[in-house]
């Protein structure tokens, strides 16, 4: 079987997906207080046992450490707790006092009470700014039976396609007199993954901001080091409309490796739902070039209602209010909202299965046929690309 492991906080499964696929971890526990995002779980991992608890009620904590030391415990623990209340500032509103943020800390004590051999801690790069890092380090620090390792990775230099930098904690039992070393893929500064706007003859436009050679490699459908927004996605059947979500078949023959390795020899697909767009959203959508975003608006369409102005200012004036994406560059980091970014050939928001591919999700990874509920599991996910790189680097060492 491999190393047994326990996924805390697990949602639909990012970091069990990948720990699943180096085929030398089995994720045999998995906790999480979403039914949504358990369901998604069950569904793809069903050989898993899967516990709804709310880890913030001691009982439950309680509950999960008495159950999985009964069953012969873990070699491995896993989790991300929530990262929202790391993150500022969101829609106005100050999350910094999140309780959900001392789920790090309940993270560290449940390691340290079911021992395993090794454990692996993502999160948000923001939380190292926060005195709730330092105490979760200290929970270590004090009886020293882990050595820690931290590193804040890119998931593009995984060749992960859309952005996505967390913060790992990989830690060791101190028996085993070794520190661990996480891996850093491409390693390359995640300021070359933004995009530059240019101008030029009275046109916009937008390219990738990576310098050479990175930037030859993007554009290469053969590797997989480095995977644009097309080459992930462009194989995916054509919708550009609003579309109820059924099984559907490839648009194409694979265009790139990384599409022939997502296919992973499946036939059809889901998740391929289109929700309804506004019609103003649409009028603006289509005067905004790849890869740009409201500022790239002529001034008529700035304002609520397009071409009245009296009817005030558009409200959503951040960098990424209808935002588009670059064909031949790297998505942002996917949010688990509809308007994070929209499709860069259709006035479309972007179908689970088109987000799952910008987050690593090999299409057997089955999305079913709702919206709203997998777009937002798969915002809080974590690229299994990632996951796998991590713990086959970790795997390695202890072997």
């Amino acid at each position: 079987m491999g190393l047994k492991a326990l996924d805390l906080f697990c949602g639909m499964g990012g970091l069990s997906w990948g720990l699943k696929s180096t085929r030398k971890i089995e994720p045999i526990w998995a906790v999480d207080n979403c039914q949504t995002a358990l369901n998604l779980y069950e569904l793809n991992l069903p050989k898993t046992n899967l516990l709804n608890l709310d880890l913030s009620r001691q009982l439950d904590v309680t509950s999960l450490i008495e159950k999985i030391n009964f069953n012969g415990g873990i070699d491995l623990m896993v989790g991300g707790s929530p990262c929202q209340g790391f993150t500022q500032i969101r829609n106005g509103q100050d999350l910094t006092s999140n309780p959900n943020n001392n789920f790090a800390i309940t993270f560290a004590k449940i390691v340290k009470a079911l021992n395993p051999i090794a454990f692996i801690y993502e999160n948000v790069p923001q939380i190292e700014t926060y005195k709730v890092f330092k105490d979760f380090l200290a929970e270590f620090e004090r009886d020293k039976k882990y050595k820690i390792s931290y590193r804040v990775l890119e998931a593009v230099n995984f060749g992960n396609p859309s952005r996505r930098s967390r913060l790992f904690v990989v830690g060791f039992r101190s028996n085993l007199g070794r520190i661990p070393n996480i891996p850093t893929g491409l390693d390359i500064s995640p300021r070359q993954f933004w995009l530059k706007r240019k101008e030029q003859d009275g046109n916009i436009f937008y390219l990738s901001g990576l310098s050479e050679p990175w930037y030859s490699l993007l554009l290469e459908p053969n590797n997989c080091q480095l995977v644009n927004v097309e080459q992930a996605i462009s194989d995916l059947p054509v919708l550009t409309t609003k579309t109820i979500g059924i099984t559907r078949s490839y648009a194409s023959s694979p265009r790139s490796i990384y599409q022939k390795w997502s296919r992973q020899d499946i036939i059809e697909t889901d998740g391929h739902v289109v929700p309804q767009m506004r019609p103003e959203t649409r009028k603006r959508l289509k005067e905004i070039v790849e890869g740009g975003n409201w500022r790239d608006l002529p001034e008529a369409l700035t304002y609520k209602i397009p071409y009245k102005l009296n009817s005030g200012k558009l409200r959503r004036n951040h960098y990424s209010a209808y935002r588009r994406l670059l064909s031949k560059g790297h998505s942002p980091t996917v949010q688990g909202h509809s308007d994070f970014a929209y499709h860069y050939a259709y006035e479309r928001s972007l179908t689970p299965r088109e987000l799952a591919r910008l987050m690593s999700f090999t299409d057997d990874y089955k999305l079913g046929h709702q919206y709203y509920p997998v777009v937002k599991a798969i915002g809080n996910a974590v690229p299994p690309i990632v996951s796998k790189a991590v713990a086959l680097s970790l795997v390695e060492q202890l072997e």
